[in-house]
């Protein structure tokens, strides 16, 4: 049963208004162009309380939040010439919605539920509202759980945990020491950020990065599926999934055995698969890089994610082990240029398609989110392949093929998103399995 919120309000803080940062507006390209579906994006994280808290300790420690994490207080504007900039307030208001639970309910149950509903609800980011919702469970007056929602614009994956990780931190705190808040976490604010783009070290890594995509670009074929296969389905994008059990451990074994990453062995096994596939000699596939490599950027609430590009060259004919040592030294490559001003990559990619008068498509990805560092410490033999269901289907995705390895809740999982006017419904399983086999192929030499 939901009840009258509570008002969390700051004041007396630093303003600032300036241009967005370039995570920023790397995010924010694909969160307009799916909105008013951009509620995708949010990231809602539960939090399950060890001792119950009054709902005056929660305000406390919201407050010291907003006051710590500046992306957490800024909101978004388009300027006059199209591109995003931020404003952060340095006064405002946060409600906190308030939903009863009974002691006899499932509080996990109830967790799940209000962070489903949390998710679901968009972000209105152009105008003055905070990136930020919470939800606060209470139980006889108590708070005993909270969700906390961002917008992805606001926090990354990692940014959003620092958040809910400094939430816990201050709510023990307020515990323990009342009044007294735990050191700060260290990292950039957003428009610390946005001056270091500014100045000459980030001017001089995007040029170098601008440099690298256009030596790309060059080499890749206009598009991976020149021509369309048909009318595709009525909801033309199609999700898959395999359960990866095996997949995963076959790529740790053939890591081991070939001295790279896990994540090159199955990017070398895909694009082996494609290559035969398409008959393309060079595959280009987009990855998503979280450069967080610098101290100031691995605690940082904020966004810092942006795109990069893997070409892998002879995938059609080449040596697995070849590929795979080729692919894990072109994603080292592609990490260390990641971060650069998406309006240079914008006329990159202009310049390339008016020398060649063609559009390029650049809608492949791969995204690897397993932890790499974890070792394999089974039997190979012991895995079974993995079984097949379909996930989700769309009439709208900004994107050709995605092909992605993550952590489930059953275990490990590979996922293939497609559109089906280029690549059918038909292929997503054999495709899935396809790589699959080569991995395992190269697990067993």
């Amino acid at each position: 049963m939901a009840r009258e919120g509570l008002d969390v309000g700051f004041a007396g803080l630093a303003a600032w208004q300036g241009p967005a940062t370039w995570g920023q507006r790397t995010i924010w390209a694909p969160i307009a162009w799916y909105a008013p579906d951009d509620h995708y994006f949010n990231i809602a994280l539960p939090l399950r309380l060890r001792r119950p808290v009054p709902p005056a300790d929660l305000v406390a420690a919201l407050r010291a939040l907003l006051t710590r994490h500046e992306s957490l207080r800024t909101s978004y504007r388009l300027g006059p010439d199209g591109l995003l900039a931020q404003r952060l307030h340095g006064a405002g208001r946060l409600t906190v919605r308030l939903v009863e639970v009974a002691a006899e309910q499932d509080l996990a149950g109830a967790l799940e539920r209000v962070a489903a509903e949390e998710k679901a609800q968009r972000f209105e980011l152009l105008g003055d509202g905070l990136p930020v919702r919470v939800c606060a469970l209470l139980t006889a007056g108590e708070v005993v759980a909270a969700v906390l929602t961002v917008a992805h614009i606001a926090a990354d994956g990692t940014g959003a945990q620092v958040v809910l990780d400094d939430l816990r931190r201050l709510l023990a705190q307020q515990r323990r020491r009342p009044g007294e808040l735990p050191p700060p976490v260290a990292g950039r604010q957003p428009r610390e950020q946005a001056a270091y783009e500014a100045g000459p070290q980030a001017q001089a890594r995007s040029a170098a990065a601008i440099a690298l995509w256009t030596r790309q670009l060059a080499a890749i074929p206009a598009s991976l599926w020149p021509e369309q296969v048909g009318p595709g389905e009525s909801e033309r994008w199609w999700e898959g999934e395999l359960a990866a059990e095996r997949l995963d451990a076959a790529s740790r074994v053939a890591a081991g055995r070939l001295g790279v990453s896990a994540s090159a062995v199955v990017l070398a096994a895909l694009g082996q698969e494609l290559g035969a596939r398409t008959g393309c000699a060079a595959v280009p596939l987009k990855v998503i890089l979280g450069n967080r490599v610098s101290e100031e950027q691995r605690s940082a609430v904020g966004a810092f994610a942006q795109n990069g590009l893997v070409v892998l060259a002879g995938a059609d004919q080449a040596d697995f082990g070849e590929l795979a040592q080729a692919a894990g030294r072109a994603q080292l490559q592609t990490s260390r240029h990641g971060h650069y001003d998406p309006s240079a990559l914008a006329a990159a990619v202009a310049g390339e398609e008016q020398r060649r008068g063609a559009v390029l498509d650049l809608n492949a990805l791969f995204n690897d989110h397993r932890d790499l560092a974890r070792p394999f410490a089974g039997e190979l033999a012991a895995t079974a392949p993995g079984a097949f269901r379909w996930r989700s289907r769309w009439a709208r995705q900004d994107c050709r093929f995605f092909f992605g390895l993550a952590q489930g809740s059953g275990g490990p999982i590979a996922t293939l998103l497609v559109d089906t006017r280029c690549v059918p419904a038909a292929q997503v399983e054999p495709l899935l399995r396809g790589v699959e086999e080569r991995v395992v192929a190269a697990a067993l030499e």
